[in-house]
């Protein structure tokens, strides 16, 4: 995925904001974003390899004899073949950080599922603002509500003690006091 442009990348950040709405030019712009598909970047042989011996070298693991030892480095190989480069080497460091043995090739892929690619995570964020529809309304943008629903809907809202007041535009506003 290419490199976000500074705009989207404003707009990706309030995705989370409670109060955040977004033009309809801010969500044409991630649209394609939202569509996107984010692609590992598969792990080489030899990558694998150096993050296995860095494991084994940091942590201890069972006394094995040689054939036993490469039947295990081969089992890891095969079992962690195409995996994300980058998720790997999140995982080896959580194995760092977390644990006090060799970890097992299920104990490493536990790891890699917990791992979200920058590209993913721009995508998810994309996908969350176009989901919650938090659309700004645009000049020309609203419906006019006919008079009577107004009428009908501040009505209700006297009723109910609010003190605040619907109009055509679809806003509310605090009613003055008389």
């Amino acid at each position: 995925m290419p490199s976000l442009t500074q705009s989207a990348r404003n707009v990706l950040d309030r995705a989370f904001e409670p109060d955040a709405v977004f033009t309809a030019r801010e969500i044409a712009l991630i649209e394609p974003i939202a569509r996107a598909v984010a692609t590992p970047q598969p792990a080489g042989e030899r990558y694998i390899r150096q993050s296995l011996g860095g494991l084994s070298v940091a942590l201890p693991s069972q006394a094995t004899d040689t054939v036993a030892g490469t039947l295990k480095l081969n089992t890891y190989m095969a079992m962690l073949a195409g995996c994300d480069e980058r998720a790997l080497a999140y995982a080896c460091r959580r194995c760092l950080d977390e644990l006090d043995w060799m970890p097992t090739i299920h104990q490493i892929k536990d790891r890699m599922a917990k791992w979200v690619s920058p590209e993913e995570a721009a995508i998810r964020r994309a996908r969350a603002i176009i989901r919650a529809g938090r659309r700004a309304p645009e000049e020309g943008d609203v419906a006019a509500i006919p008079p009577e629903e107004v009428d009908r809907v501040n009505a209700f809202l006297r009723t109910r003690g609010i003190a605040t007041q619907f109009s055509p535009d679809g806003t509310t506003f605090q009613a003055q006091a008389a």
